[in-house]
């Protein structure tokens, strides 16, 4: 009996969110009584580093410590490259694959993908699981009964809460459905808010139907977009993100005066303040508080026209929203609560599906029958006192030029990092890599290469700031990534464009990413220096 899970690699334990860690004791105990191996599968053509083996650790031993007896690593497109180049990368000592494969008593073993008829490598496979089995006496993995107890248990009150949302929120629809179905918006006004690289300008792309926004790029001004949808005029306010971690405090002075200023000079005020937040990662009291104090500078009446836009909703296909709204907890539930059950799924890689912008624009309709139109109400001056007291608060409690260091080294760093990782990815799609060519695999460059830099006295910083520094850092790079992909994708299929070409648009897409974060490093930089 088999069950399957997948993850985002990138991404770490913290930021997963809690049904996707549901699902995975859920699909394990499919295998009633237990299974007997478990397969992890890595690609053999991408590198593998220190936070993709801490993350898959900390992920796989969620079904318990004992796991690692049970488990052996198939590294799949081994074809591409020459034996020793596998076993090198494979047994790099002190590397982070390295390290798992001995955490499974140095069990795996190499797929080639490109041979499907060569069943002799299907044959080794089931030799080495026949082993695994017998060094375990016949034993299969034990499954933590009252843990899959306590899931499902968990999942069914889920499942009820999730449900009796779902109707609630259809029952207050229907209520000012009519109403709404009379006074037709001809006009529709929408900003987009929410955290750095959430993806608001793809929503917006997804919106007007077409690429207005330039996903990746800076937004540092704010950016309109117009168009005709569903017969109807529309205009799109894209503005500036903030940290999804790190304290409102510190967010750049242009995200707050950009906000404001884009939204007090629009002639006619916005009908709905889309707050859009990825679907696919964790919503916990520190996002609630980062958030609350961010909208707060639109004044309290901001939450009776706003509607809460769930983006990538591709990769939870099979579940509810509701479902991760109950996973999540009371974070996530509060902010429905305070947007008064309005929210709203995107499939932003599916732009062809316009029902989803149809339902967008009904819910908006209803939201402005049953309300008056968005009127800006600020207290700046009185919030900016507290903002600055709370600052300086935490500038003593706190070493900042640590903090400086860190920031801008480790963004540096990072951004080395990706850069790496997307030459790999970029010789994989456009099928440069040659079997003798084989990828660098470690964290670090050669020696060659290596940028000398002087490391931070990172025990004056605090243990949560610094983590909530490296975990924004890790998700820059898992959204860089994937964002680069798409683009490498739609530039190989053009038959128009020479290699060097394609190289250069590649190498041009990398740094919009890069420059667009390095912008907020900088300005975050100049806030916390400034006195």
């Amino acid at each position: 009996m088999a069950g399957e899970s997948v993850w985002w690699k990138t991404f770490s334990l913290n930021d997963l969110s809690n049904i996707c860690k549901q699902q995975l004791v859920s699909r394990i105990s499919l295998t009633s009584p237990g299974p007997h191996v478990v397969l992890i599968v890595i690609r053999a053509d991408r590198p593998f580093t220190d936070s993709d083996g801490k993350f898959l650790e900390e992920y796989v031993e969620l079904m318990g410590a004992n796991i690692w007896t049970h488990t052996l690593i198939i590294f799949t497109r081994g074809d591409w490259f020459e034996r020793k180049h596998i076993e090198q990368h494979i047994q790099h000592p002190g590397s982070a694959l390295n390290l798992l494969i001995e955490k499974c008593d140095n069990k795996y073993h190499v797929f080639n993908n490109s041979n499907h008829h060569d069943r002799t490598q299907v044959t080794e496979l089931l030799k080495k699981i026949e082993g695994i089995v017998g060094k375990n006496n016949g034993r299969h993995f034990d499954i933590d009964l009252d843990k899959v107890k306590e899931v499902k248990e968990r999942w069914e009150e889920i499942q009820k809460r999730a449900s009796s949302r779902k109707h609630g929120v259809k029952k207050q629809r229907s209520i000012v459905k009519e109403k709404a179905y009379v006074h037709l918006l001809e006009e529709v006004r929408v900003v987009l808010l929410g955290w750095i690289l959430s993806g608001k300008s793809a929503a917006g792309n997804t919106i007007l139907n077409r690429d207005i926004f330039d996903i990746g790029g800076r937004t540092g001004e704010g950016t309109r977009g117009f168009g005709d949808v569903d017969g109807r005029t529309m205009t799109v306010l894209d503005t500036p993100g903030w940290w999804k971690y790190f304290t409102s405090e510190f967010n750049p002075d242009f995200i707050r005066s950009a906000i404001l200023k884009n939204v007090s000079e629009c002639k006619k005020f916005p009908h709905a303040l889309l707050l859009v937040i990825p679907a696919d990662t964790s919503f916990q009291e520190e996002q609630k508080r980062i958030i609350e104090e961010n909208m707060s500078v639109l004044g309290e009446d901001v939450w009776r026209h706003t509607i809460v836009l769930f983006t990538w909703g591709d990769r939870f296909k099979d579940v509810w929203i509701e479902q991760h709204i109950e996973s999540e907890g009371e974070a996530l539930q509060w902010l429905m609560e305070k947007c008064r059950n309005r929210y709203h799924v995107f499939d932003n890689t599916d732009k062809k599906n316009r029902a989803q912008v149809t339902e967008l624009f009904q819910k908006i309709d209803e939201m402005a029958a049953e309300n008056s139109l968005f009127r800006l109400h600020t207290h700046e001056h009185t919030d900016l006192e507290k903002s600055l007291q709370r600052r300086e608060d935490l500038m003593n409690e706190i070493g900042l030029k640590d903090v400086c260091h860190f920031l801008d080294h480790g963004f540096k760093r990072k951004a080395k990092e990706i850069e790496r990782k997307i030459e790999n990815l970029r010789m994989d799609i456009m099928d440069e890599r040659s079997m003798s060519d084989p990828p660098n695999f470690q964290d670090e460059p050669p020696d060659s290469q290596k940028e000398v830099i002087i490391s931070p006295q990172q025990d004056n910083i605090p243990e949560p700031i610094k983590t909530l520094l490296e975990r924004e850092f890790s998700r820059w790079e898992s959204i860089i990534i994937e964002g680069v992909r798409e683009s490498l994708l739609d530039i190989k299929s053009s038959f128009e464009l020479s290699q060097n070409e394609k190289r250069q648009m590649t190498e041009d897409s990398v740094q919009k990413w890069l420059k667009n974060c390095e912008h907020y490093v900088e300005h975050t930089l100049d806030k916390i220096r400034a006195p």
